[in-house]
């Protein structure tokens, strides 16, 4: 009889742990899809103010009210018609221009050496016209070791001759001074042309000395102020080729360094085949790879006699001048070349109305007050101040400043915020 009671309580205290986490499970809920509508709230926070909508065609509407466009900067332009003349497209690669090329060259056989205290000049270093960018220690070879003893023989003939004539230059001064001391019985004239007799063999003899020891040590192989020879760039530039090191052992005539002014480039332009230039055409518009925004112009100078490798059309070479601190030799280049026929008709867009996405290029044209299409555009050619279009029409109303942000806003719509019944 007694064991009922405790089955009982039992039984209620099981009863109130049932409850217990009912309730738990409640509260979790409630929680849990409070975070969830205040996550969806803080997301609908953040929605882009504008309204995207695809339309026929590629290309979406984005619409922005005064307001945003205010807060964006944006800005419409209206495109005005445009005509250019016909151009024929072809392509190539800057060159160094072989007028504005020097090459020193040793003068001598020998060995290079630097100079003391400074580093020889490398790759894209300048120098300055008349720099002496290092040494050069001659070497003889057997020829020449054979010349230089024969003028070394001459020389010291030359010297012991110059002895004996001073000896006598000097003896004769002297007794021209003893008997114009003796009552004048020689003129004062005649002891100063004594004198400088005697003055100039002097000077003679050390010459000729000086000239024996230089021929001396170089036969002897030595290292004197005589014996080395400076380098010197006759012609300054940037230094676009080193074809000889500081130790390294040169022949007489090879090229140690090679320099160039590269203020002014060459173009060499392959045109396709049947694309002969005018012969009344001098100018072309040249256009650096991934440089679209620099137009250069080009001064024809020049049709090779041989055809290109590669398109097989004929070579044009035109000289153009240099951006600095961005075209080198090599950078490939666009020519475009005027050619008769018949003008094209279209748009000029400004770079910065252009936008790029999905690999092709856009623009965004206002078709109402708060309304912007994508446009897709076909940059025919690069004009000045943006691109040659033929795909729009004049009186279109673009966007010139902010089309970037259009493009961010319009993609920004499309993400998915979340859904009622998550």
């Amino acid at each position: 009889m007694r064991r009922r009671p405790r089955r009982g309580l039992l039984l209620v205290a099981g009863i109130l742990s049932i409850a217990g986490l009912g309730a738990l499970a409640v509260v979790s809920f409630v929680a849990t899809r409070q975070a969830r509508l205040a996550e969806r709230t803080e997301d609908r926070a953040v929605e882009s103010p504008g309204k995207t909508e695809r339309f026929a065609g590629e290309g979406s509407l984005v619409t922005l009210g005064r307001e945003g466009q205010t807060r964006v900067g944006l800005e419409v332009e209206t495109l005005a018609a445009r005509t250019v003349e016909p151009e024929l497209v072809a392509y190539g690669s800057l060159q160094e221009d072989p007028a504005r090329s020097f090459v020193l060259r040793a003068p001598v056989a020998g060995q290079v050496r630097r100079i003391p205290g400074r580093e020889p000049p490398g790759l894209g270093d300048t120098v300055a016209d008349g720099e002496v960018v290092g040494l050069l220690e001659p070497r003889f070879g057997a020829m020449e070791r054979i010349d230089l003893a024969a003028r070394l023989a001459t020389a010291r003939a030359d010297a012991d001759g110059a002895r004996a004539a001073l000896a006598a230059a000097r003896a004769s001064f002297e007794r021209a001074r003893i008997l114009n001391a003796e009552n004048k019985i020689v003129s004062d004239r005649a002891v100063q042309e004594a004198e400088v007799r005697a003055m100039s063999e002097e000077a003679r003899l050390a010459a000729l000395a000086e000239t024996a020891r230089a021929l001396e040590l170089a036969l002897a192989g030595g290292v004197g102020p005589a014996n080395v020879r400076a380098l010197v760039a006759e012609r300054g530039g940037e230094v676009v080729e080193v074809l000889a090191h500081a130790g390294e052992v040169v022949e007489a005539g090879q090229p140690i360094v090679r320099l160039n002014r590269l203020d002014r480039l060459v173009a060499r332009i392959a045109l396709p085949v049947g694309g002969a230039p005018d012969a009344e055409l001098r100018r072309a518009r040249i256009v650096p790879f991934g440089r679209e925004d620099l137009v250069l112009t080009g001064e024809r100078i020049a049709l090779t006699a041989l055809a290109d490798g590669v398109v097989r059309g004929q070579t044009v070479l035109f000289r153009v001048r240099r951006d600095p601190g961005f075209l080198r030799p090599g950078t490939p280049v666009t020519a475009y070349l005027a050619r008769p026929g018949r003008v094209d008709r279209g748009v000029v867009v400004p770079r910065s109305a252009i936008v790029r996405a999905e690999g092709r290029a856009w623009v965004y044209e206002q078709v109402g007050a708060d309304d912007f299409a994508r446009r897709e555009v076909r940059l025919d050619r690069p004009a000045e101040g943006g691109w040659f279009v033929s795909s729009l029409s004049p009186g279109a109303r673009i966007v010139v400043a902010a089309a970037q942000t259009l493009l961010s806003e319009e993609f920004k719509s499309q993400i998915p915020i979340g859904h009622d019944g998550d």
